[in-house]
């Protein structure tokens, strides 16, 4: 959903269902991922359950497999798995283990997921006139400073992660607690340098 656009720029804000789920099996399986964009835990925290099932071998196999799969959501911007029907996760063939721990917990992952969508929505409701306002005041102080936002989109992935934070992904992506919102100090804080980066 777009969420305002000004003289050039547009920003959007949503969920990502694959995320959500990727990061449903990360926190499932106490996978610990590489690189800059290590996403804190999910809020509700997801027990690690599927940790105990995992051999040593199994669970380095396991990390390669998810992060793979995680930098392929990043890179493309799209989904391989439609969550609304139970999968037959075909696209994950080259992944075995991977694969194996979909087929396991999807229905937990489908269950907890769903609900974080319900809970996006009501978010929402709660926050978009704040959100309008903060980033526009935000791309018009650029704008003054002469800066050049012509162009710009901003995307905004809202995630129910359990430290009030932001990650850039390059080149215009933020990913972001919902929590962080509560706070427009700390939201500002977090957008505005990312902000001046891209323009």
């Amino acid at each position: 959903m777009v969420l305002e656009s000004g003289s050039g720029w547009k920003v959007s804000a949503d969920i990502d269902k694959e995320m959500l789920l990727a990061l449903y099996i990360r926190d499932l399986a106490a996978i610990e991922p590489l690189g800059a964009t290590s996403l804190a835990p999910l809020s509700p925290r997801v027990k690690p359950a599927a940790a105990r099932e995992l051999d040593g071998n199994a669970a380095g196999e396991l990390r390669q497999e998810w992060q793979s799969w995680w930098e392929g959501i990043l890179a493309n911007g799209r989904q391989s798995i439609d969550i609304h029907e139970e999968p037959d996760f075909a696209d994950f063939s080259d992944s075995p283990s991977l694969q194996h721990l979909l087929r396991a917990h999807y229905g937990n992952a489908y269950t907890w997921t769903q609900n974080r969508l319900g809970e996006y929505q009501d978010y929402c409701q709660d926050n978009t006139k704040e959100r309008l306002e903060l980033l526009a005041h935000i791309f018009d102080e650029r704008e003054l400073e002469g800066k050049n936002v012509e162009d710009l989109h901003l995307k905004l992935v809202e995630l129910p992660l359990a430290e009030r934070r932001a990650w850039f992904v390059e080149p215009d992506m933020v990913i972001l607690s919902q929590e962080l919102m509560r706070d427009a100090t700390l939201f500002r804080s977090y957008l505005q340098p990312i902000i001046d980066l891209m323009t």
